[in-house]
């Protein structure tokens, strides 16, 4: 019996070190610039900018195609740069949400193409902004045949932008996934940033969709994405209201916190 005993000990104390590592390599991260961008919508919606949120900029396709009209063709260039402008305004970068061109498959080549045209015009109309793609079908699990496309469109933004969303409470899963995000992004474009979009709710087409992240499982993604990503995108959709009922904003309020450098300090 003490022989068991003292197995299960053993047991349970590897148990606990193969955790450490991942939570001291969290904990003992260096402060350095990380910036969270406010990219929701929410109705009723607080004003973040006093904890530190920088507002984003996002254009979506249904703008730049309306009623599907040439979805998927350049559109008129006089037109483009009226969006551009008119979806400029915050401090934030602008990403251009375009889930309908991947760079995959038999037309891999010419959506690779129209989005290099999308994204250099861009430039050319927000001078100076941060541009670059929202990651799904874009610049995101891009098949072995298809990365050189994917390496050319990665010349022409200046950040990547892949989506972390939660589809269930696999925490392992999860943070494997981010990993693989970001070492994807890096691959294609070594040096630019990588900034996750992160969503307090549980994805659509889940057991649990549109359910608040409870304040532990977001705290995880919040700390994961630090370790992971150069930064974050929070994202929310208009169809629904501004809820703190599971404490995922005041978790991120003490995020925010966590960020500051001590007093006297240097990046």
């Amino acid at each position: 019996m003490k022989f068991r005993f003292a197995l299960a000990l053993l047991g349970l104390a590897a148990l606990i070190g193969s955790f450490a590592p991942a939570q001291k390599a969290i904990a003992d991260l260096p402060i350095r610039p990380f910036p969270v961008y406010d990219n929701m919508f929410f109705r009723g919606k607080l004003d973040t900018t006093g904890d530190g949120l920088i507002i984003s900029n996002i254009l979506y396709e249904g703008s730049i195609w309306p009623h599907h009209t040439n979805e998927g063709k350049l559109p008129d260039r006089n037109a483009y740069r009226k969006l551009v402008r008119s979806h400029n305004k915050n401090p934030g970068p602008l990403v251009i949400d375009i889930e309908l061109l991947p760079v995959k498959g038999p037309n891999a080549k010419a959506n690779m193409e129209t989005l290099a045209t999308l994204a250099d015009w861009a430039h050319e109309d927000a001078p100076g902004k941060v541009i670059g793609f929202y990651g799904s079908e874009t610049l995101t699990k891009v098949p072995a045949v298809d990365l050189p496309l994917a390496r050319e469109l990665a010349k022409h933004v200046d950040a990547f932008f892949p989506p972390m969303y939660t589809f269930d409470d696999d925490r392992a899963k999860w943070a494997q996934r981010a990993k693989q995000e970001a070492d994807e992004a890096r691959d294609l474009g070594p040096g630019k940033p990588v900034y996750f979009y992160l969503w307090p709710q549980y994805h659509d087409n889940t057991p649990k969709q549109f359910q608040w992240v409870d304040s532990s499982y977001w705290k995880f993604q919040l700390d994961n994405a630090r370790r992971d990503a150069d930064g974050i995108v929070l994202w929310g959709s208009s169809k629904f209201d501004w809820d703190n009922s599971t404490g995922w904003w005041t978790a991120t309020q003490a995020f925010m916190r966590s960020l500051q450098p001590p007093p006297g300090a240097r990046y």
